[in-house]
C-alpha cells in the first residue's frame, strides 16, 4: 500500500500557530529621502522599506516597498531557496521618476511572482500613477509606459491590487483634486488588463457610491473577476458616518457592483471598512475595524452564495494588551479562504464554517502566502527608518538528510539528521523508509520518538506496511535489536543525539538478501503543528543476485543544484554489446509525465543515440534525439541535456554514460533518480540510484 499516514499522529491534534521571524528583508542600495528638509533633532531621514509588502502564493517572492528612496521610492524583489532568503536584481524604480512620487507606497504581486504592481500616489503632484514589472530569468524589467487612470485627480495607485495571473490589475484613488477632498465624493478604482504583454483600462472608473473621499482599501480574487473595496477614515454618506465594503464583479469585460454593502451587523461604533481581502475563489470576503467598541477593534467574515453576500458568524475579536492594537486594522486570506490574519491576529475556518483564534503575530498583520505558512510583515520604521521587511513562519519540522546518502552494502551504520526551528524538542517523531518507493509494504520502514536529548523509542514497522501497528520496538540507549525480515537494526551501534534545532539519530542496520536492489532512502518529520512530509534524500543498493543487464550506480548519487554533470554506470554479463538501451528518469516518484526521462542506445564503444521523452512521457514518442560524440542539446520543460560534457565509454561487461544535465527552476523540489537497462539476456527493472534537490 502507499503510505497516506504516519505511523504516530496520523491526526495532528489542534495547535496554537506561534508564527516566528525566519529572516528580515533589508533591500541594498537604499538612499533616505529628505535631502531638503528641516527634520526635527534626532528624526532621522528614511526610506521606509515595508510601507507596503506582498509575497508571491508559494511564499518564495516578495516585494517591499519604500516610498521616501532617494526622494522617489523604491521597491525590492527578495526569493527564497532553500529556506535562505537573498534580494533578486537591483531596486525597482519606475522609469522617469520625480522628486516626491511616493513610489513603493503600494505594491502587489503575481501568484507565481513573476509580475509585480507599483504604485506612485504623489506622482504628477499628487495625481498618482502605476508601474508594472515582470520577471524573465530572475532578472527584473519594466512592462511598457506607467500607467494612469482617467479621470483619478488624487492619490491614484494608493492602493493596489492584482489577480492571481498577473493579467489583472486594480487601483485605488480619488476622482476629485487634493483641494476639493473634503467637498465631496471621489473615492474611485480603476481596472487594467494585459494583452500580449500591453496594459489597458478596461472601461471608466467605478465610482465608490458608498464611500467619500478618502483613498480605499482593495483586494481581488485569483481570477480578477471579483474587487472587494473599503477605507479607512471615509464617511460612509448613506448612514451619516463610518464605511463599508463594496464588492464588484466581472462580466464580459463589463465591471458592475454585486449587492450592497457589506456591513457588520454587530458593530459597536460608526464602524468603517478599514482593511479588506478576499479569498482565491473570491466567495470569502474579510472585513476590519480597528475602531470598533472603542479601539478594540473586530473583524467579520462575509460568504458569497449564487452572488448574495451574508455575513458568517459573529465578528471576530481578540484580547489584547491596552495601548496595544487589535484586529482590524490589516487584512489578508489564505488562497481558500480558511485563514484569515486580522492585524497580528489569525483566525481558523473549520468544515463547520466556525471561525476561532488560532494564533498571534508579535509584529502586526501583513501579507499571507497561499497556504498561509509564510507571512510578510513591514517594519517602515525600523533601522532609524531605513525600514524592513520580516519574514515569519510557524515553526516546522524537516527531514535534513542522511549519511553516507549512496552506497552498496549488506550492513550499514546510517546518521540520519532532522530540525525543526523551534528547537529539537518540537519534534514528535520521526520516519525512516527505506525501500524501491514510498510503498510501507515490505520496506524498513521504523518510526523514531524521542524522550530526550540522547533517548527514545525505536519502533519497526512489520512486512505488510500497516501503520497502525505490529511494531517491533527497543529503547535507545539500549541493548537487543528488532528485525522484520527485511533488515534488522541493532542497539550496540545505535544512539540518537540532539542540541539547538537538531535531532540526529544513528542506526545500525543490516539488510536481508531478500531485500536486495537499489533502494531509496525516504525521511520524514513531524511535530504538533505540521509534518515534513517524505522526502527522497538517499539510495542504498543492497547486494542480491544479479543477472543480464544490471544497474550499478550513479555518481554523483546526491547532489544540490539546477547544473550537475552525472556518470550512470550499466553492466551486463554477456559483455556492453548485449546493452539494447538504457534509461535514465528523474522524477518525484516513477512516472514518466512531466519528467527528465532519456534513453540512450549504443551504437559502439564511445557511441550512440540520446533520446529525451517529450512531457508527456510516451515512451513512443515524439523525442528529442541527439548523437554522442556530437554537438547541440536536447530539452523538454524539466531538464535540457548538452552534448558537450556527455559522452558513452563501454569495455567488457560495462558501459558508462555521461550526461551534463541542466533542471528548469519548475522541476524545483525533492526528485529521484532512477535508471534502467534491457538487452538480449533481460531487463533490470527500474533502479533508484539517486536523488537530487532542484532548486
Amino acid at each position: 500500500m502507499l503510505l497516506r499516514s504516519w505511523v504516530f499522529f496520523a491526526i495532528l491534534p489542534s495547535a496554537w500557530a506561534q508564527f516566528v521571524v525566519q529572516t528580515a528583508l533589508i533591500g541594498s542600495n537604499a538612499v533616505p529621502g529628505f535631502p531638503n528638509c528641516t527634520c526635527p533633532i534626532g528624526v532621522p531621514r528614511g526610506v521606509f522599506q515595508g510601507t507596503a509588502v506582498a509575497i508571491s502564493a508559494d511564499g518564495i517572492t516578495a516585494i517591499s516597498g519604500g516610498y521616501e528612496d532617494s526622494d522617489s521610492g523604491a521597491a525590492w524583489i527578495f526569493t527564497r531557496s532553500n529556506g535562505s532568503w537573498i534580494q533578486q536584481g537591483p531596486k525597482l524604480t519606475g522609469a522617469g521618476p520625480g522628486y516626491e512620487i511616493g513610489f513603493g507606497s503600494s505594491v502587489a504581486i503575481s501568484a507565481d511572482g513573476n509580475t509585480a504592481l507599483v504604485g506612485g500616489p504623489s506622482d504628477n503632484s499628487g495625481v498618482g500613477a502605476l508601474w508594472v514589472f515582470t520577471r524573465a530569468n530572475d532578472v527584473w524589467s519594466q512592462q511598457g509606459d506607467k500607467l494612469g487612470g482617467s479621470g483619478a485627480k488624487s492619490f491614484f495607485g494608493s492602493p493596489v491590487a492584482l489577480s492571481a495571473d498577473g493579467n489583472t490589475a486594480v487601483a485605488g484613488g480619488s476622482a476629485i483634486p487634493l483641494s476639493l477632498e473634503s467637498t465631496g465624493v471621489g473615492a474611485a478604482l480603476w481596472v487594467f488588463t494585459r494583452s500580449n504583454g500591453v496594459w489597458s483600462q478596461q472601461g471608466g472608473l467605478l465610482t465608490l457610491s458608498g464611500l467619500g473621499s478618502d483613498f480605499t482599501q482593495i483586494g481581488i480574487s485569483g481570477d480578477g473577476n471579483t474587487i472587494i473595496a473599503g477605507g479607512g477614515g471615509v464617511t460612509f454618506l448613506s448612514n451619516g458616518g463610518g464605511s463599508a465594503a463594496l464588492i464588484f464583479t466581472r462580466t464580459n469585460g463589463v465591471w458592475s457592483q454585486q449587492g450592497g454593502s457589506l456591513i457588520g451587523s454587530d458593530t459597536v461604533g460608526l464602524g468603517y471598512a478599514w482593511s479588506v481581502a478576499l479569498s482565491g475563489d473570491g466567495n470569502t470576503a474579510l472585513v476590519g475595524d480597528p475602531t470598533d467598541n472603542h479601539s478594540a477593534g473586530a473583524a467579520w467574515v462575509f460568504v458569497r452564495s449564487n452572488g448574495v453576500w451574508t455575513q458568517q458568524g459573529s465578528k471576530l475579536t481578540a484580547p489584547h494588551a491596552p495601548g496595544f492594537p487589535g484586529p482590524g486594522g490589516t487584512a489578508s486570506l489564505s488562497a481558500d479562504g480558511n485563514t484569515a490574519l486580522s492585524a497580528g491576529f489569525l483566525f481558523t475556518r473549520n468544515s463547520s464554517g466556525v471561525w476561532s483564534l488560532s494564533g498571534t503575530l508579535s509584529f502586526g498583520g501583513g501579507a499571507l502566502s497561499a497556504d498561509a505558512s509564510t507571512v510578510l510583515v513591514g517594519d517602515p520604521y525600523s533601522n532609524n527608518n531605513v525600514g524592513e521587511a520580516l519574514v515569519l513562519k510557524v515553526p516546522q519540522a524537516a527531514a535534513v538528510g542522511v549519511t553516507p546518502p549512496a552506497g552498496s552494502s549488506a550492513a550499514q551504520t546510517f546518521s540520519f539528521t532532522f530540525s525543526d526551528a523551534g528547537g529539537w524538542q518540537n519534534l514528535k517523531v520521526v520516519d525512516i523508509l527505506i525501500n524501491s518507493a514510498l510503498d510501507a509494504q515490505q520496506a524498513c520502514y521504523v518510526a523514531f520518538v524521542p524522550s530526550g536529548a540522547a533517548s527514545g523509542s525505536v519502533l519497526l514497522v512489520d512486512n505488510s506496511g500497516d501503520v497502525a501497528g505490529p511494531y517491533f520496538a527497543m529503547t535507545l540507549p539500549g541493548s537487543g535489536a528488532v528485525d522484520n525480515n527485511l533488515c534488522t537494526i541493532t542497539a550496540a551501534g545505535s544512539s540518537v543525539f540532539s542540541s539547538g534545532n537538531t535531532l540526529t539519530l544513528t542506526l545500525s542496520i543490516a539488510f536481508s538478501p531478500s531485500f536486495g536492489g537499489n533502494r531509496v532512502i525516504y525521511l520524514a518529520a513531524q511535530d504538533a503543528q505540521a509534518t515534513s512530509g517524505w522526502q527522497a534524500l538517499g539510495t542504498w543498493s543492497v547486494p542480491g543476485p544479479v543477472a543480464g543487464p544490471a544497474v550499478e550506480g550513479m555518481s554523483p548519487a546526491r547532489s544540490t543544484g539546477a547544473a550537475q554533470t552525472y556518470t550512470f554506470a550499466f553492466t551486463d554479463g554477456a559483455g556492453w554489446q548485449d546493452i539494447g538501451v538504457t534509461n535514465i528518469l528523474i522524477h518525484s516518484a516513477l512516472d514518466g509525465s512531466n519528467a527528465c526521462y532519456v534513453a540512450f542506445a549504443p551504437a559502439g564503444a564511445a557511441t550512440g543515440a540520446l533520446y529525451l521523452v517529450d512531457n508527456a512521457g510516451d515512451a513512443a514518442g515524439p523525442f528529442q534525439g541527439m548523437m554522442l560524440p556530437g554537438s547541440g542539446s536536447v530539452s523538454n520543460a524539466q531538464c535540457a541535456m548538452a552534448a558537450a560534457g556527455s559522452y558513452a565509454s563501454a569495455v567488457g561487461t560495462a558501459l558508462t554514460l555521461t550526461l551534463a544535465i541542466t533542471f528548469s527552476h519548475s522541476f524545483a523540489g525533492n526528485q529521484v533518480i532512477y535508471a534502467a537497462a534491457r538487452g538480449g539476456a533481460g531487463n533490470s527493472g527500474w533502479q533508484s540510484v539517486g536523488t537530487v534537490s532542484v532548486p
